[in-house]
């Protein structure tokens, strides 16, 4: 702001101890000082007390000097105009600002964040004659314009999309099974191929239109049709057809016992046709669904979310969302208050009541996610790495439980698919055989090649990366790190470049769909790190998978996957994640799901 650095210019020089004390100074010094006229120079020491920065007393009458009187050291200006422009909702702003001058005040930029950090939780305000609000704030590192369902990638933005849309079905966490949603029947004919679903008549799209079978049909094929890296959960779609506004039919190339749950999948959402496509790519922007709450403002600053009044399902308890893009703040701040798997649901203020964290007693909340970090070879690619040997003994060499207590935090030894998992216990045993020969030399194929390992430069991955690394070069096996964004490292031609990718499983109560997602996600490496014979295998398990009807024979064949993954050594699972969180007495309907995320609409604020 052009205001601040004038004020900043005027007190340049001035001593500590000068504030809040009348200086004598010429009106032509000043314009001097600003660089500007005489006129320029009247106004803007007027405006800056009318914020009341200084107090300016003109000298009356020739030979009388005028008296200017600074009240507040410049950086005190700066941090009270920046949370100004908080207040307002423009954060990106407040940012610029801090930065422009934290290199001048070393501490504006902890003060700043200092005071970021009271603003988050939930708050109840009165608004509109005496009517009770509740809004929760909580802050990301980056904002979150990416709103698509079809092209949402990280866990965030998919957590905010099952709160903005509806899919055909749901999957019910607690009975752990399909319920109705958007459709309130369906049906499949005798040869498990033709399904014919029955939709709910009076759903209301944010922008105002009801929701047809024109609208389902166009959100399917819009997901087939275009390079989405969930395409994967329309590969047995053969045809959807609107048989009238509220009757659609989807007929599949096979049977499948798991097509209900990839229905249930956020990627599957069903969005209105016009609105998309009078939006184009600013969709994922300003995104409309059928969900419990609406976006009213998405930006560089913050994403704001609304209850939507007729919402079929129940308008939730919260009012108003916000999500400030806050990338400063410590750390630790934002492992407590942030849009984190560790998030703490602290109130800012209840009325006119502050509650502080010291005078009550909180309640925690902790569970280890479902999801898991691995590292995957690329067995398709000419290398080292083509050769199962080697393979064998890369897979040998990575402890996950020398990982765990080397690198500590939040890291456990991995569950996967709801066990400590075949591949872990069979990675931990060939550790012993390791040992017997230090270096991994040309019996394995390896003749000294550069392996690339690719991953996200987030913090935690940096360190797995770097652990790895080490490890693998007391082996003998050098290994370059490369850091990409999850963008970047979605793209197919750079998971086929990569030698090694460290990356994270999405694994929630849906096990066997999971299992698919791990194996088919165009975003995951894991399909395009297995040669063709192992694609054909894969491909063969996952066709039993899919015809199997008891949960015995769907956990059989699980079990098959995982053996031949093993015996490929396509990958070797690392740890899953410890999450915990602190909530206040007075929030209810808190509670942990598989990725460690709370969901919005169960929450409310006892009185």
């Amino acid at each position: 702001m052009q205001l601040v650095e004038q004020y900043n210019r005027l007190c340049a020089g001035c001593p500590k101890e000068a504030f809040g004390q009348p200086q004598e100074i010429a009106l032509a010094e000043v314009a001097s000082i600003l660089f500007c006229t005489l006129r320029n120079a009247t106004l803007t020491l007027k405006k800056m007390q009318n914020q009341g920065w200084l107090i300016w007393q003109p000298g009356r009458g020739r030979g009388n000097r005028s008296v200017l009187t600074c009240l507040l050291p410049p950086a005190d200006v700066v941090l009270g105009v920046a949370k100004e422009m908080v207040q307002r909702g423009d954060i990106k702003a407040s940012r610029e600002l801090i930065e422009q001058y934290q290199e001048q005040w070393t501490t504006l930029a902890d003060d700043f964040s200092l005071w970021m950090s009271s603003q988050f939780g939930l708050r109840v305000t009165r608004e509109k004659e005496n009517s009770r609000v509740d809004t929760l704030r909580l802050f990301f590192d980056h904002s979150l314009q990416g709103l698509d369902p079809i092209h949402v990638l990280l866990r965030s933005q998919t957590h905010l999309v099952k709160h903005l849309f509806d899919c055909l079905v749901r999957f019910d966490l607690v009975a752990k099974s399909i319920e109705p949603n958007l459709s309130f029947y369906w049906e499949v004919d005798e040869t498990g191929r033709e399904w014919t679903f029955f939709l709910r008549k009076g759903v209301l799209f944010h922008h105002g239109r009801l929701l047809t079978a024109s609208d389902v049909c166009y959100s399917l094929q819009r997901l087939q049709g275009e390079s989405s890296k969930h395409r994967w959960l329309t590969s047995s779609i053969v045809s959807v057809v609107a048989k009238d506004e509220y009757v659609v039919v989807i007929s599949l190339d096979e049977p499948d016992e798991l097509f209900l749950h990839a229905l249930s999948k956020e990627y599957m959402s069903i969005v209105p046709r016009d609105y998309v496509e009078q939006m184009g790519e600013k969709f994922a922007q300003m995104p409309v669904g059928t969900g419990p709450f609406r976006v009213v403002r998405n930006d560089e600053s913050m994403l704001v979310l609304e209850a939507f009044q007729p919402y079929f399902g129940g308008r939730p308890f919260l009012d108003r969302i916000e999500i400030w893009c806050v990338p400063e703040l410590p750390e630790d701040k934002q492992m407590a208050k942030g849009l984190d798997r560790s998030q703490l649901l602290l109130p800012g203020s209840h009325g006119d009541h502050e509650l502080e964290k010291d005078e009550i007693s909180w309640r925690g909340l902790a569970r280890q996610e479902q999801c898991f970090q691995y590292v995957s070879f690329n067995s398709a690619k000419e290398g080292p790495l083509r050769n199962p040997a080697f393979r064998r003994r890369m897979a040998s060499i990575f402890s996950a439980q020398e990982l765990c207590e080397d690198l500590k935090g939040s890291r456990e030894p991995s569950f996967v698919w709801g066990n400590r998992g075949t591949l872990v216990a069979g990675c931990e045993a060939k550790n012993d055989h390791a040992e017997e020969t230090l270096k991994i030399g040309e019996e394995c194929g390896y003749q000294g090649e550069i392996l690339r390992l690719y991953t996200y430069p987030d913090l935690d991955h940096v360190e797995d990366a770097e652990w790895i690394q080490r490890r693998a070069k007391q082996y003998g096996v050098a290994i370059e790190l490369v850091y990409a964004e999850p963008e970047e490292l979605a793209m197919p031609a750079m998971l086929e470049a990569a030698d090694m990718v460290i990356d994270s499983a999405n694994v929630d109560e849906r096990s066997e769909l999971s299992l698919r997602e791990f194996l088919y996600a165009g975003a995951l490496s894991i399909t395009h790190h297995l040669n063709v014979e192992q694609k054909e295998e894969v491909d063969r398990i996952n066709r039993l998978l899919g015809r199997a009807r008891t949960r015995e024979e769907k956990q059989a064949h699980m079990a098959s996957m995982m053996a031949f993954l093993h015996k490929m050594d396509t990958y070797v699972p690392l740890y899953s994640n410890r999450v915990e969180m602190l909530a206040h007495p007075r929030l209810s309907g808190v509670s942990l799901d598989a990725f460690g995320w709370v969901d919005f609409t169960r929450i409310f604020v006892k009185a």
